[in-house]
């Protein structure tokens, strides 16, 4: 009986071995793709697969260690197929690893072909199963192999730097407005809302990335962009909650203290209401701003934003985007269905657009 015992404990020891040693065998032999960028190809589509390199990330590490430290935290593999699935066979065929895309954080889309489409891409995304449907989308000038070999200097990885960047825990400003796969797969083919995507460029040789406008399509195609003062404008328009940001009227600096925004959207027109806190960052050293300048500041910059933003709205007419969900707003007031095309092609463009802009400025700075 005792012997019995013996054995079985050391069946269950070896097989406790066996099983530890083939999980980290394993994991050294899986490839973590945790960014994929898509470019036009001569015959179909360029994939480069950002890949993490296990020993450089404590959470994919077998010991948990850092790895070598002159070791770089990323490699990129590169296929080009008939379409996305095809150059993900082959790139697959042609690595010793097992491909893993649960960890892929951001989808990159060159510019030109996002002007040819990228709705038949973004199919197979959220389709197959091994792939989430929550990295963020972005396009880039150029290729997007630049983007994904850049070695920004903190953090070290480049997908570490996008990371903190749309996560918005690295950059907490309203000039960045990240959108998820499955958002802009859902904006699609909304009837009221047009998707959007951050643009990212290289700059300084290569080894700095700068997110610089933000692209707006329509059907699916990249139509046009807008600044990054835009932007701020747009997040604003739209009602989302207030991060860092400043604005600059008559060669004066404001910071935005809070806002408020309401809009209506019916037959007769876009209406918006929008109401402005902000503090009046002064020269410590030059003349106090008496109260009758302040109330004059007040309403030059009420005329100075509303026309900023009555400026935004046109152009997103001209465009014929809707990534504020005018649209929407639109359906609800008529009361019924709406068809996409109708609302973009038709009356969007043709809507009169009503700002008005209420602004107080205040002095929250220390009085001396």
């Amino acid at each position: 009986m005792r012997h019995r015992i013996l054995l079985l404990l050391v069946a269950m020891v070896s097989l406790t071995a066996i099983t530890g040693c083939s999980h980290t065998k394993q994991l050294n032999k899986i490839s973590f793709v945790t960014a994929i960028g898509l470019d036009k190809g001569d015959s179909g589509v360029n994939v480069h697969a950002l890949i993490a390199v296990p020993g450089k990330f404590s959470a994919l590490s077998p010991g948990g260690g850092g790895g070598s430290a002159g070791q770089l935290p990323n490699y990129i593999l590169s296929s080009e197929g008939t379409d996305i699935a095809e150059a993900l066979f082959k790139m697959n065929r042609d690595t010793a690893r097992d491909m893993n895309f649960g960890h892929t954080r951001l989808i990159l889309f060159s510019e030109e072909l996002a002007e040819e489409g990228i709705e038949p891409y973004l199919d197979l995304f959220m389709r197959r199963e091994e792939f989430q449907i929550n990295p963020w989308i972005a396009v880039t000038k150029g290729n997007t192999k630049d983007i994904l070999q850049a070695k920004p200097e903190v953090p070290q990885s480049v997908i570490d730097y996008l990371v903190d960047t749309f996560s918005q825990s690295g950059s907490d400003s309203m000039e960045i407005f990240p959108i998820y796969l499955y958002q802009f797969y859902s904006y699609l083919n909304a009837p009221g809302k047009t998707p959007y995507a951050m643009e990212i460029r290289t700059q300084k040789e290569g080894n700095h990335l700068r997110l610089n406008d933000l692209g707006l399509f329509r059907k699916g195609k990249l139509v046009g962009t807008i600044t990054p003062g835009e932007t701020k404008y747009l997040q604003m328009v739209i009602g989302k909650r207030l991060r860092s940001v400043s604005l600059t009227v008559m060669k004066k600096s404001y910071t935005v203290l809070g806002y408020h925004s309401k809009n209506t959207v019916t037959e007769e027109g876009i209406k918006l209401d929008m109401s402005f806190r902000l503090d009046l960052d002064e020269n410590p050293s030059g003349t106090p701003t008496s109260v009758p300048q302040m109330i004059e500041q007040e309403s030059v910059v009420a005329d100075a934003l509303q026309k900023d933003i009555e400026g935004l709205i046109k152009k997103l007419q001209q465009l014929k985007t809707d990534p504020v969900g005018f649209g929407e707003k639109y359906r609800i007031a008529q009361g019924g269905d709406l068809q996409a095309d109708e609302w973009i092609e038709s009356i969007f463009p043709k809507l009169p657009v009503q700002v008005k802009v209420i602004v107080k400025i205040e002095r929250t700075g220390m009085l001396t």
